[in-house]
């Protein structure tokens, strides 16, 4: 699961199955994750972002102080608690000073939405918690709302609280005497209410289709709405001996796969599959994805 730096590569695994665990969602320039691995041994923890330069500032502070109970994993925090962490597992989460999207069209992109808090709680252990940090009010008011609708949290709330270990950019703040909001979420049972999680099916092996011969550059920069929420945008195409690559995006209910279609003659047929270079979550959009362009192939050309 890990290489020398422990960084997980999320389409080799089907789980992440580690003791004692502690997850940082979003973890900046890597301090703040490092130093609580350093004052806690006997603890995991798995550090999530999208920053490729994040996972990079990191990766360094893991190799150079030899740190081997921090893992790293690139990908949005909603897939890896929605595919690979285990439900009551997780002894804690850290989120610290998060984009608080302040604009009303981008509610829904805050990180303390009840959607994403409902999956982190199911993943939490009973008596775990999710601790908080910002200094945004609207962003601090929304993320109280939405942890009382889930009734399953006892909630503490600390102005200008001093934490052992403190990001850069909290004790810039702090200096600055501007409010910061901890907010402490104690799970203290399951949440009182369902709430609809955006769901995706995995599948045991990537399917492969016969079809007729397509030319690629007529699918070059092209959308196709498969269904309401799988979406496929094609850029790119190239030619490769006997194999032909386009360069693909498919939206499959908000999570964003991103490969080469593959088009290889075999006989006298050619095999539609994704390319043996790109890696992907095994998913049933996948699937669908190439049963789409295969039939459609004699009204793409």
């Amino acid at each position: 699961m890990k290489n020398s730096i422990q960084e997980i590569n999320p389409f080799r695994i089907n789980s992440i199955d580690l003791e004692n665990l502690v997850v940082e969602i979003g973890f900046g320039n890597g301090v703040y994750i490092s130093n609580l691995a350093k004052l806690n041994p006997n603890k995991n923890f798995l550090g999530i972002e999208v920053s490729g330069e994040s996972v990079k500032k990191l990766s360094k502070i893991v190799k150079k102080e030899h740190l081997k109970n921090v893992y790293i994993i690139k990908m949005d925090a909603y897939w890896v608690f929605y595919f690979f962490l285990k439900d009551n597992k997780v002894l804690e989460i850290y989120i610290n000073f998060p984009d608080p999207w302040p604009k009303k069209k981008h509610v829904h992109k805050r990180l303390t939405t009840i959607e994403n808090l409902y999956l982190f709680s199911r993943k939490l252990k009973e008596g775990g918690f999710i601790q908080i940090k910002t200094d945004d009010l609207k962003f601090y008011n929304f993320t109280v709302e939405n942890a009382k609708m889930l009734n399953c949290f006892e909630i503490h709330i600390y102005e200008n609280l001093k934490d052992i270990v403190q990001t850069k950019y909290e004790k810039k703040w702090i200096e600055q005497n501007k409010t910061i909001w901890t907010i402490k979420l104690i799970k203290i049972s399951k949440p009182k209410i369902e709430v609809n999680l955006r769901e995706i099916r995995r599948i045991e092996e990537m399917p492969r289709f016969k079809t007729d011969f397509i030319d690629f550059r007529v699918l070059e920069n092209k959308v196709f709405k498969i269904e309401e929420n799988l979406i496929v945008k094609f850029f790119r195409s190239f030619q490769r001996d006997d194999e032909w690559l386009i360069e693909t995006l498919l939206s499959e209910n908000d999570y964003i796969h991103y490969f080469f279609t593959s088009l290889r003659k075999k006989d006298s047929y050619y095999i539609l599959s994704i390319s043996s270079f790109s890696e992907v979550i095994k998913t049933e959009g996948i699937k669908k994805f190439l049963e789409f362009i295969s039939s459609k192939i004699s009204n793409l050309k």
